[in-house]
């Protein structure tokens, strides 16, 4: 095109315009279907943590592709350690007994190990478990609003403001409110296929259909899947791993559907595809956010 070829500074405008097409065409996009999918192995690292117990870090590493548990291992995680990550950051650590969490982000929580039980606490943010068996020692997750006891088992538990809201993946757990007595005989349970949200004093259970748990794990292979999100909850979900919050300044255009695929970083991407697709528009504030407006 001669007038690609006149300027460089029209090259440059010519690709960012493809590149914004290319953007809109994701965002309209249905995702294909992440269940039955095998996770690709990578590899587990220490997340960010208290400056204290340093030394213990180092059992969470493994030492190969099929890591081994550390014998006694548990004795170095007394509930005074804890681990987090900062925004925008995930960490997959593989404990001492093969157990392996991975921290989505912004999260924190803090490691307890005995001889008569392993027990997480969650006390920020959103982890994916993925439980060895251990009939000996059973594996809790604990937060404010209750507890969470794995039965050799997969699930995801995000913390959203009053509540916990959990996703089962594999095998089974049971759970309670908080002050609840574990007691094996009356303990609600839930299924690989369902989950529960957890609220102080009440614990509800709901089966969920495969969109809803491969959006709510989609996380771990470093992905946002939005189909069925309105643009607000769409940038609720980018502000999580972004320092320059986006700013849904109009509400007509609060609660338009959208659907697609992005990276967790791709927060600019989705603003440029969100322009190509839908009339609205950005403005740079002065403290670095966005604030997403309609045209109209």
């Amino acid at each position: 095109m001669r007038w690609i070829a006149a300027d460089p500074a029209h090259a440059v405008a010519f690709a960012r315009a493809e590149a914004g097409w290319d953007m809109a065409d994701r965002l309209r996009a249905s995702p294909p279907p992440l269940i039955g999918v095998a996770e690709p192995e990578t590899q587990d690292s220490p997340a960010e943590r208290h400056p204290t117990r340093r030394a213990v870090a180092a059992g969470l590493l493994a030492a190969s592709a099929a890591a081994v548990a550390v014998p006694f291992g548990w004795k170095g995680f007394d509930g005074s350690d804890i681990y987090e990550t900062k925004l925008g950051e995930r960490r997959s650590l593989l404990l001492p007994d093969g157990s392996k969490v991975r921290l989505n982000t912004a999260s924190r929580i803090r490691i307890a190990m005995t001889a008569e039980r392993r027990t997480i606490h969650l006390l920020q943010g959103e982890a994916l478990f993925d439980v060895a068996h251990d009939a000996a020692r059973p594996f809790f997750v604990e937060v404010a609003q209750g507890w969470i006891r794995a039965i050799g088992t997969a699930f995801n538990v995000r913390i959203r403001k009053e509540l916990v809201e959990l996703t089962v993946t594999e095998g089974i757990v049971a759970l309670g409110h908080e002050g609840q007595a574990h007691k094996a005989d009356d303990e609600p349970r839930v299924a690989a296929g369902a989950g529960a949200v957890l609220r102080r004093g009440t614990v509800a259970t709901t089966q969920l259909d495969h969109d809803l748990i491969r959006q709510r794990i989609a996380w771990r292979d470093g992905l946002l899947d939005l189909e069925g999100n309105t643009i607000e909850q769409a940038v609720a979900e980018f502000n999580r791993y972004r320092p320059d919050q986006i700013v849904v300044g109009d509400p007509r255009i609060a609660s338009i559907r959208i659907g697609g695929r992005f990276e967790l970083d791709e927060g600019d991407k989705f603003l440029l595809a969100l322009q190509r697709s839908f009339p609205v528009r950005t403005v740079k504030g002065a403290d670095g956010s966005i604030l997403l407006l309609s045209l109209e």
